[in-house]
């Protein structure tokens, strides 16, 4: 099957016909085979359609393509955007939290801290007692081992017997 001529060949043909035509002598004008002229004419005008058609649906397969890489370019810039609101949110959400953990660590330390004090007093005040207990219990003792030694007639060594067993005291 021969190739069909596009619509710029059949043009050239018909301007080839016209250009080998006989030219009138004294004139600008030329003779041509009118069948063969309108021949040209009506080639050109039968494929022009179909040309044209072809060529519009190019056109509006590029106009769709363009049209579907606009709406994905479209789709892919409202993730991108929706994405950064979600990162922008969890950085926020990230920050209140990491807020809200420091000033729970800080109640927390506080805390710990007044109960540590509570604990000191509590334990001091315990000590004070204690050694109250052992003041009065020393001194008792103290008083009694004199007594003995008064009975017995040993007043020398109870001095020396009362510096060796004094306890340091703990202010």
């Amino acid at each position: 099957m021969p190739e069909e001529l596009t619509t710029e060949a059949r043009l050239e043909q018909l301007r080839e016909l016209i250009a080998s035509a006989r030219a009138m002598p004294m004139s600008a004008s030329c003779v041509v085979n009118r069948a063969e002229v309108l021949k040209a004419i009506d080639d050109v005008a039968d494929a022009l359609p179909a040309e044209l058609e072809e060529a519009r649906s190019v056109i509006q397969g590029q106009r769709d393509k363009a049209s579907q890489d606009k709406a994905e370019a479209d789709r892919i810039i409202a993730e991108a955007h929706q994405h950064a609101l979600q990162q922008a949110a969890h950085s926020a959400q990230v920050q209140v939290a990491e807020e809200q953990a420091a000033k729970i660590i800080a109640d927390a330390e506080a805390e710990a801290e007044a109960l540590r004090r509570e604990v000191d007093l509590f334990i001091d005040s315990r000590m004070a007692g204690f050694e109250s207990v052992l003041a009065k219990t020393s001194s008792q003792v103290r008083t009694a081992r004199k007594r003995l030694a008064e009975r017995n007639g040993e007043h020398v060594e109870e001095d020396r017997r009362e510096r060796t067993t004094e306890l340091p005291r703990l202010d």
